[in-house]
């Protein structure tokens, strides 16, 4: 090796020495850590929860806009009384397939399905407005395959009444 060569690895390694701790220092210096937090009174103890489970039969499913173009799906509605305009305002509604297993999955859920040629992506979904829930079913190619029966629940969340 060339002592011109070694200069300049000395030089590199002198330069990384005071380069990589000038920088760690203006890069703290930098930070500004905070540490107050926002804290959020409860006013309302309490949430009124109502559970159901409702069934989508299989050849009720209704079609919403047109086979094969884009924003097509097909849906089934059910009426919820306890979904109120306060329960769309401070409460939530959560909706759950409940599989064959009996398990729980949270909507949206999307999974491949098989529609005879190749894996397409199903999305079972759900909408929700004053007194009632809608149930929706889209595929990846806009076209309609026969369904099953789909067992959901249904939850209702409603703020507590009880004032602290």
């Amino acid at each position: 090796m060339s002592l011109r060569h070694k200069d300049r690895i000395l030089k590199i390694i002198v330069m990384k020495k005071i380069v990589f701790p000038v920088l760690a220092a203006l890069l703290l210096s930098g930070c500004d850590i905070h540490e107050t937090y926002e804290t959020y009174e409860i006013v309302k103890e309490g949430t009124d929860m109502f559970v159901d489970y409702v069934t989508a039969k299989g050849n009720e499913w209704l079609n919403s806009g047109t086979e094969g173009q884009p924003g097509f799906y097909v849906y089934q509605e059910f009426t919820f009384p306890e979904v109120t305009t306060e329960v769309l305002e401070k409460g939530a509604v959560l909706v759950y397939l409940v599989d064959a297993d009996g398990r729980d999955n949270i909507l949206p859920y999307v999974f491949p399905v098989d529609n005879g040629h190749e894996l397409i992506m199903q999305n079972i979904r759900y909408d929700v407005e004053a007194g009632k829930v809608t149930m929706a079913i889209e595929w990846q190619d806009f076209r309609k395959y026969n369904q099953g029966d789909y067992e959901f629940k249904v939850c209702i969340l409603k703020p507590g009444g009880k004032k602290k």
